[in-house]
């Protein structure tokens, strides 16, 4: 019977052990991306803006295809892609091609948008396979032109009469660079789905990329919204479906070949939000899993390659924003456990107290939105304070898709890219909806459980956790038509 309850009780401890080492684990990782985000906070507050390069005395603008990749999207959104497109002040002669995925029904209606504008330079490229999917696409159109540059607009954004001619001329000053990125910019309706989107999306523009361009770092293309080089693109073996993320894919292999990139600060593209939580869980779903597999695929090439250390440092961070959310995951599921074993004195009340340095990756990511507001907004930030709490607590909605995703793609395991949907649908509650609601019932469990063993340390945390996973799947099951968030994107716009 001793030697019983000896076993048992070492089984506890060696368990305790594996769970305070993999919640050890998930908080180094957060607290690594946490600093990290502080560190570009600092770098984007501490450098000046870097003037972009400009052509000299009389200029031959060069031309410009202006490549619009759509896989079945709603009529009235490629017409309004293609207007903004034809509105442009550029110069040069410019082609448009719509690279078009679409199913026959759609496309149909595609081929008869450009019929209608094809003697203002618009091309209709549709493809009966999606093979290499967006960077197939991509690929297909710039085998069918010479233009030296490639402007590349989702069909949700609407770039400005201006945006081109700016983001070509410091290709045109500067031929060592590959692309130019503009900034994205979002006027988000008043829900907390809008102000969560919103607010990591400024922090991405305005902290983590600018500080990049002010401190010569390597950049990552966003997909959208850029002009790259022709021959860049080729020089680094042209665009590839190998992942989801065939933007930071390619500027990685084009930066680790000797091309540099630029932010254009200044100028945005004004774009729409996934308007459902549904949407924006798949997008980022989709965006966590090409990251980590750039990072399976070319995490060697980029140190094997000739970048400084800090660029080297700088671009593997980035790949790291992967595992912030599968991170997220296992410190959910494990805080309760490492809670009630140190109230039972398994675990040193000690390991709990170091492991609070995670309060760190909190404090630079608060940090980081407040610089990203002041920066964008400096009239009115305090009124958009909203979007800092919203953006704070919006990986608990998508901690489940996308640590499936990242998993997947440690494992190798192939998905078809998946579109990002423009209008709301109805929520079907399948195996993810099903993991929210396990993943909600197990923190209210561990809350009760925490409260039970009187766990007061890990209180806190443990609550907001319940809270925030029962939340979560409150949004994942409940039907899209009913709330204020799950709205259909307004097109007015696009007459």
């Amino acid at each position: 019977m001793i030697g019983t309850l000896g076993l048992v009780t070492e089984a506890v401890r060696v368990a305790a052990g594996l769970a305070v080492a993999g919640y050890a684990l998930a908080t180094l990782v957060l607290t690594a991306l946490g600093l990290h985000a502080l560190v570009l906070a600092v770098v984007r507050q501490m450098r000046p803006q870097r003037t972009l390069p400009s052509p000299e005395g009389e200029v031959s603008w060069p031309d410009v295809v202006v490549q619009l990749p759509v896989y079945d999207e709603p009529t009235s959104l490629v017409a309004r892609a293609l207007d903004a497109a034809l509105a442009t002040d550029y110069p040069g002669r410019v082609e448009i091609q719509l690279l078009d995925d679409s199913p026959p029904s759609s496309r149909r209606e595609n081929a008869r948008l450009c019929a209608e504008r094809h003697r203002r330079g618009v091309r209709h490229l549709p493809r009966d396979a999606r093979d290499g999917f967006k960077a197939g696409a991509l690929a297909l159109g710039l085998s069918r032109t010479d233009a030296p540059f490639s402007a590349i607009f989702d069909v949700d954004f609407r770039p400005g009469p201006d945006v081109l001619r700016a983001l070509v001329a410091p290709l045109v000053a500067d031929p060592g660079l590959a692309f130019v990125q503009a900034r994205w910019h979002h006027d988000p309706t008043p829900t907390m789905l809008a102000q969560a989107q919103a607010g990591v999306l400024d922090v991405h523009f305005a902290v983590e990329q600018t500080a990049r361009d002010r401190a010569g770092l390597p950049l990552v293309f966003n997909g959208t919204a850029g002009v790259w080089r022709v021959d860049a693109i080729r020089d680094a073996g042209g665009w590839s479906g190998e992942t989801l993320a065939e933007d930071s894919d390619l500027a990685l292999r084009a930066q680790t070949r000797g091309w540099r990139a630029r932010l254009a600060e200044d100028v945005f593209v004004p774009a729409d939000l996934p308007a459902t939580v549904s949407a924006w869980r798949k997008q980022q779903a989709r965006w966590a899993k090409g990251l980590a597999e750039v990072a399976r695929l070319h995490l060697g090439t980029l140190w094997r390659s000739g970048l400084p250390l800090r660029s080297r440092i700088a671009f593997t961070a980035h790949l790291g924003l992967a595992l912030s959310l599968p991170s997220l995951l296992l410190l959910m599921l494990l805080h309760p456990l490492v809670g009630v074993a140190t109230a039972f004195g398994v675990v040193s009340p000690a390991v709990l107290a170091g492991l609070s340095v995670g309060y760190l990756a909190l404090g630079g990511l608060v940090i980081a939105h407040l610089v990203a507001l002041r920066a964008l907004y400096p009239a009115d930030w305090r009124s958009r304070w909203l979007r800092i709490p919203a953006a704070m607590l919006a990986p608990v909605v998508l901690v489940v898709p996308a640590s499936r995703a990242v998993w997947q793609a440690v494992r190798g395991h192939k998905t078809p890219f998946q579109r990002t949907p423009k209008f709301a649908n109805p929520v079907r509650l399948g195996a993810s909806g099903r993991a929210e609601l396990l993943l909600a019932g197990y923190t209210v469990l561990g809350l009760g459980a925490v409260v039970a063993v009187g766990a007061w340390g890990v209180l806190p945390f443990q609550a907001l956790l319940a809270a925030g996973t029962t939340g979560a799947a409150w949004a994942v099951r409940r039907p899209s038509q009913a709330h204020a968030e799950e709205v259909v994107v307004d097109l007015s716009r696009a007459a």
